[in-house]
């Protein structure tokens, strides 16, 4: 099961960043703001991805993805436990940023 939400978050991001390096921006000018696709899933066991692609003269073509997941949360909801991982590419500069934590947090 889990690799099968790996395989499917690799294969939508590859895609992402295809269509994000192959597309040609003639609006985004010297003075344009830089241009976003973003694309938000929320799945039934308490995870979301963010998948954001942009391309401006700055800083370039850049490839986000995000991963949050609830591992617990208590019966009172007052506690719960957090999973997240996020990915930067940035395809002009050939720089890549990867990070991820855990995270608790309870209520008194």
């Amino acid at each position: 099961m889990a690799f099968g939400k790996c395989f499917a978050l690799l294969l939508l991001v590859s895609c992402l960043a295809a269509f994000v390096a192959a597309q040609d921006f003639p609006e985004a000018g010297a003075g344009s703001p830089m241009i976003k696709i973003i694309r938000r899933q929320r799945s039934p066991q308490h995870g979301s991805v963010v998948v954001t692609g942009s391309k401006d003269h700055q800083t370039g073509r850049q490839l986000d993805v995000q991963y949050n997941h609830n591992l617990y949360t208590s019966r009172d909801g007052r506690g719960s436990i957090d999973a997240y991982a996020n990915a930067n590419r940035n395809f002009d500069q050939n720089r890549n940023n990867f990070g991820g934590g855990i995270q608790g947090k309870w209520r008194f």
